[in-house]
């Protein structure tokens, strides 16, 4: 199937991790109005040779790394997924400072829903992902003679949760839905969005 589109970015901040238990999830939010994101699965990679041949080869996903593009970030997600707090107190009539400080950001629940040809009809896949930890670079220019919009991006990093009984780890959990709205309120009721 051939991905047509992609929306409705949302994050859980992590509560509880237990071997052998589902990952629980502190109330989250949507992230602005998803734009892209590409995900690059890391491998174990380990080969072994004999007879000077490789006979066996082991490429277990070890983590993942997915740019996520959106088309904002508010303050509040800022937050939530970066770890950027507020700074000092402000004097009457001043703004709220916020600092981006030495601290690891959060780990989250991320989900979003993708579109897809699907096989003469669209097919709706919500994604969800146990464990993630975000990071964003920011490249600012100045305006030209013409706009060019400027989109934050933000790294994030997919890590392993233990969530059955036989202890393998997972990374990601998926649905395929045929209408869009279950789609998305199945990655809401993963994040606790009301």
């Amino acid at each position: 199937m051939a991905t047509i589109g992609i929306k409705y970015l949302a994050v859980a901040p992590l509560k509880t991790e237990v071997e052998g238990q589902l990952p629980t999830y502190d109330p989250g939010r949507k992230i602005g109005h998803l734009m892209s994101a590409n995900l690059t699965w890391n491998r174990g990679n380990a080969a072994l040779y004999g007879d000077n041949v490789e006979v066996e080869h082991d490429n277990t996903i070890t983590s993942g790394d997915m740019t996520v593009g959106t088309t904002y970030i508010d303050i509040d997600g800022r937050k939530m997924v970066l770890g950027e707090m507020e700074f000092g107190t402000p004097e009457t009539g001043a703004p709220q400072e916020y600092a981006t400080g030495d601290e690891p950001s959060p780990y989250l629940g991320t989900g979003f829903v993708e579109k897809d040809s699907g096989d003469g009809h669209p097919v709706y896949v919500a994604w969800w992902y146990w464990k993630t930890q975000y990071g964003m670079n920011e490249n600012k220019t100045t305006r030209g003679e013409s706009t060019e919009y400027q989109a934050p991006e933000l790294d994030c990093h997919i890590l392993a949760v233990r969530p059955l009984a036989d202890l393998k780890n997972k990374f990601r959990v998926f649905a395929e839905f045929d209408d869009e709205a279950d789609a998305i309120a199945w990655v809401k009721a993963k994040a606790g969005i009301q």
